[in-house]
């Protein structure tokens, strides 16, 4: 594995430590040798080159998220009081094959708030979604959001 490789993943895990942690210096010492450890750990489970991405449509879904997530956690604790709420699970067919890519984007899709992916059909290759209102288009935004996500992907 050449070093350059994993290089970004290194500054990544870092800048993450850095973060959460602060800059003093014990602390970033403790900080590099664990981003050291993690990067290699990650080298093993996701080798460099399986996802390439794309740094400016990355950049748009990172940023476009915390106005989504107010937006959605605000709908959800005003739906959470609505008695007329109609929690259920609604069948999603992604467009994406399975893969690390498809499952980057269910992890990506249980964080918004109001969706949870909750495991697969394995005949029709459905992924059931809990949603706390199936009256809404559930699976049209989980479209929308696939086809978003799917953009910061090369290849």
């Amino acid at each position: 594995m050449p070093p350059l490789a994993a290089l970004p993943r290194f500054v990544g895990l870092l800048a993450v430590w850095v973060v959460i942690g602060g800059a003093d210096l014990k602390g970033l010492a403790v900080g590099a040798a664990t981003a050291a450890i993690a990067t290699w750990f990650s080298l093993r489970l996701l080798p460099a080159g399986v996802l390439q991405l794309r740094p400016l449509p990355l950049l748009g879904l990172l940023l476009r998220y915390p106005l989504q997530a107010l937006r959605a956690g605000t709908e959800v604790a005003c739906r959470a009081f609505d008695l007329r709420l109609s929690p259920g699970f609604v069948p999603y067919a992604p467009v994406t094959a399975p893969s690390v890519q498809r499952d980057a984007f269910l992890t990506w899709s249980s964080l918004q708030p109001g969706t949870l992916p909750a495991g697969e059909d394995e005949v029709s290759g459905a992924v059931a979604i809990h949603a706390l209102d199936v009256t809404q288009p559930v699976a049209a935004s989980m479209a929308a959001e696939e086809a978003r996500f799917a953009r910061i992907f090369r290849g």
